[in-house]
């Protein structure tokens, strides 16, 4: 069976639930795509962090001996939307079976529930595991309330994995949060830390080449550019 594994820009994680029994069979899919940079018209800053990201990723997992196919924003045969790049892999690869870990996005989630039947073959989309608080738990935790708010979940997570907890169950430091604190104007004499920065990876270099020339209209400026683009970083 000819599998294909799709990961979104914001997934480049090993642990991702959809990549967690890949093998060297397998194709891994990933794409750059401009729906997705101009559906909601984001900061040049977060596509070149995107897209750096991913393209880092995917260079650690052919260094695992994974079978990666990456579609680069200025690659002439790019659909530019994340279904029919993947309907052409599933096309190209004669793929049996779609494997992805589903989206953290309305929008998305609804998309991707809709391509086992506009693809004609099986789509296994799975949980994402890496919250600490599944959709079931938190469906569990919301569905008597009748107020939902934030502190309150809040302090049922500090409680469910004793995270600054006191052994009898209060916070540590007698308070919940500190927000009252955080409220109130730095003082005159406070000097910000040295932002941290990291040496620009030829991978990053490209990126951001690619990023100036096709999204330059967007709002915010792409440069200086600080973020950390790699898992070492």
């Amino acid at each position: 069976m000819k599998i294909l594994r799709f990961v979104f820009w914001d997934q480049v994680s090993r642990s991702l639930s959809a990549l967690k029994d890949v093998d060297s069979q397998d194709t891994i899919l990933m794409c750059e795509v401009r729906e997705e940079a101009t559906r909601v018209q984001h900061h040049p800053k977060k596509i070149a962090l995107w897209f750096a990201a991913m393209r880092h990723f995917a260079e650690d997992l052919k260094a695992q001996n994974l079978d990666v196919r990456y579609v680069a924003l200025d690659d002439p045969a790019n659909t530019h939307t994340l279904f029919h790049e993947v309907k052409r892999a599933v096309h190209d690869l004669a793929v049996d079976k779609v494997i992805l870990t589903e989206p953290g996005d309305y929008y998305l989630q609804e998309m991707v529930t809709s391509w086992s039947q506009a693809l004609g073959v099986e789509v296994e989309l799975r949980p994402d595991d890496r919250f600490l608080c599944s959709k079931e738990a938190f469906k569990t935790w919301s569905t008597p309330k009748k107020q939902l708010r934030m502190e309150f979940f809040y302090r049922e997570m500090r409680k469910k994995y004793g995270l600054l907890m006191e052994p009898d169950g209060t916070p540590v430091g007698g308070v919940w949060n500190y927000d009252k604190e955080n409220r109130k104007p730095p003082s005159a004499d406070v000097q910000p830390i040295k932002r941290l920065s990291h040496k620009k990876s030829s991978i990053l270099q490209e990126v951001l080449t690619l990023v100036r020339c096709h999204f330059g209209d967007h709002f915010g400026d792409l440069e200086p550019f600080y973020y950390a683009v790699t898992r070492q970083q």
